[in-house]
């Protein structure tokens, strides 16, 4: 069970890093096509990052002596230290979702985004695939490399391991499911109005960004918080 929070909070802390997959999720959803162009990009992001995390599982052999010093680096940072660490983190994210959300609350769409938007609005499905392929392939992060060790080390058989590997996308992607899914409740009536598609689309991910940083950063400190309170963290499991 440990391994499965492990990887719940690890892969949200390795989607929410790169946020702009998820601010460019949602100006997708401001194009002609909104949810072919959604769905073509999910693949892309989910799709390849299982293959590249699937390739790197089958050949941590050749990469365990970088893995090792990684790693070895990490552990040894004593417990104390690491969730004091973990406790200044958690509070920071929250603050900066606090600060995030009455920055942005009363703007309306920068002329970065209306760009963007003017650019992404008559994409097809292949170029959206391609896109999301393309941050995968060159996002593979430090915590997906030190999760993929985590479950060669507990030696499971393949089938258990690939399936593992399938779960932490999911979570990966979960954020921006979740838009999609209010994306969805929230456009009925105005398939053809893109102004306010796209308006929806920034309040989404307005709210998002709040609540994901500031939720991020309660579990933080509340994990380091039962460390020094209680003496054990809620997840036995480090993340790095």
């Amino acid at each position: 069970m440990s391994t499965i929070f492990y990887t719940i909070g690890i892969s949200l802390f390795d989607s929410l890093s790169t946020t702009y997959q998820i601010i460019l999720f949602v100006l997708l959803l401001t194009t002609d096509k909104p949810l072919r162009n959604a769905f073509s990009f999910l693949a892309g992001i989910s799709g390849i990052y299982f293959l590249c995390g699937l390739g790197i599982y089958l050949t941590l052999d050749q990469l365990r002596d970088l893995l090792t010093k990684f790693l070895s680096a990490a552990a040894a940072v004593s417990n104390p230290v690491y969730y004091q660490f973990e406790f200044l983190l958690g509070t920071a994210s929250i603050a900066w979702g606090i600060w995030y959300f009455y920055r942005n609350k009363n703007r309306g769409p920068t002329r970065h985004e209306n760009w963007m938007v003017s650019k992404l609005r008559h994409m097809n499905s292949w170029i959206a695939f391609g896109l999301g392929a393309l941050i995968s392939f060159t996002s593979i992060s430090p915590q997906y490399v030190a999760a993929l060790t985590k479950y060669a080390a507990l030696q499971l058989v393949f089938p258990a391991a690939a399936g593992l590997i399938v779960f932490y996308n999911l979570v990966y992607a979960s954020p921006m499911i979740l838009i999609l899914g209010l994306y969805l409740a929230a456009r009925r009536g105005n398939e053809d109005d893109h102004d306010a598609l796209h308006e929806k689309a920034r309040l989404l991910n307005l709210h998002l960004t709040t609540w994901t940083l500031a939720g991020f950063g309660l579990f933080c400190v509340i994990d380091a918080g039962s460390y020094f309170v209680l003496g054990h963290a809620l997840i036995q499991e480090r993340f790095f």
